[in-house]
């Protein structure tokens, strides 16, 4: 039981960063209040694309170019990620929320999917509880509604701000040779795929630390459990699992079960599980991910 604690720890630090692949050809680039970066390529329904913690949009690059003959892809990178320019706030998810649904109401978007990796999961799900009419369906990738309740079944809500300031302390004392070293071996326990390590490190620390540490420790303090009952809209999660010897009590059977309690007051979803791959879905298993995304996504249009 222990290790199995000691894994949910480690496992609800890891989940919160996200990161990187090469970019596509860009159409256009909006600009936005909210500081938003969002390149726009590709024609038909839109397809808004939130990456995760301290993640770069072009974690999505492989997934637009799949789709690019189909959808009108919006790919965002949050203020204050992989080198956007930070934007103070009081409280950054909420205000990057509204931001979001004014963003769609301003570019005047219809029939609009929702995909968010993590951090822009959890946030696609407060988007949809909302039931925005022009957003008609999310796709989940690998995020919960209350990541806090994987380590601690009574975890508290509320925004903890001595937390979120000893989250950011831990890396601003580190130099910056040993907050890469930090970075790389968060990424190498994040995917499987080598060739993804390096390139995740350096956006995590072209990052702004208290952007992370803020909407990391923010996201930690919203229980969205409850709440999603509410929503109306087809949903499709995906979720990971990789099997780790380190920790033997963290079955698929029990992250199954650990996704289906969190999900269970959805009226209605589809859930599958990418076995072998790590947090970052698009990277270790790409094609297994596409075809889950296009198989939801035509047959929502057949109906």
């Amino acid at each position: 039981m222990q290790s199995k604690l000691n894994y949910l720890k480690v496992f609800s630090l890891l989940i919160s960063y996200l990161f990187t692949v090469s970019a596509p050809e860009v159409s256009a680039q909006s600009t936005n209040p909210y500081g938003f970066e969002i390149e726009i390529t590709g024609e038909g329904e839109p397809v808004l694309f939130f990456p995760g913690l301290i993640s770069s949009g072009e974690v999505w690059a492989e997934t637009v170019s799949k789709f690019s003959d189909r959808y009108e892809s919006h790919v965002f990178t949050m203020p204050g990620y992989a080198g956007v320019p930070p934007v103070e706030t009081e409280s950054y998810l909420e205000t990057w929320k509204t931001g979001i649904t004014e963003y769609i109401d301003s570019e005047n978007l219809k029939q609009v999917t929702l995909v968010g990796h993590s951090l822009g999961g959890f946030l696609s799900l407060w988007i949809a509880i909302e039931n925005h009419h022009a957003v008609k369906q999310i796709i989940v990738v690998d995020a919960l509604p209350f990541y806090a309740g994987l380590m601690n079944p009574n975890a508290e809500t509320g925004f903890n701000e001595e937390a979120a300031n000893q989250y950011m302390n831990s890396f601003a004392q580190m130099n910056d040779e040993q907050r890469f070293a930090t970075r790389m071996r968060i990424a190498q326990g994040m995917t499987n795929n080598s060739d993804k390590w390096k390139t995740i490190a350096q956006w995590s620390v072209d990052s702004d630390l208290k952007t992370e540490a803020w909407t990391a420790t923010e996201m930690l303090g919203i229980d969205l459990r409850d709440n999603i009952s509410k929503i109306e809209i087809p949903v499709l999660v995906l979720g990971a699992y990789n099997e780790n010897q380190q920790f033997p009590d963290y079955t698929l059977e029990y992250m199954k079960q650990s996704y289906t309690s969190q999900y269970k007051n959805l009226r209605t979803f589809e859930f599958e599980v990418a076995e072998g791959a790590g947090h970052f879905i698009m990277f270790d298993k790409p094609d297994w991910m596409h075809r889950e995304i296009s198989t939801f996504m035509n047959n929502q249009s057949d109906q």
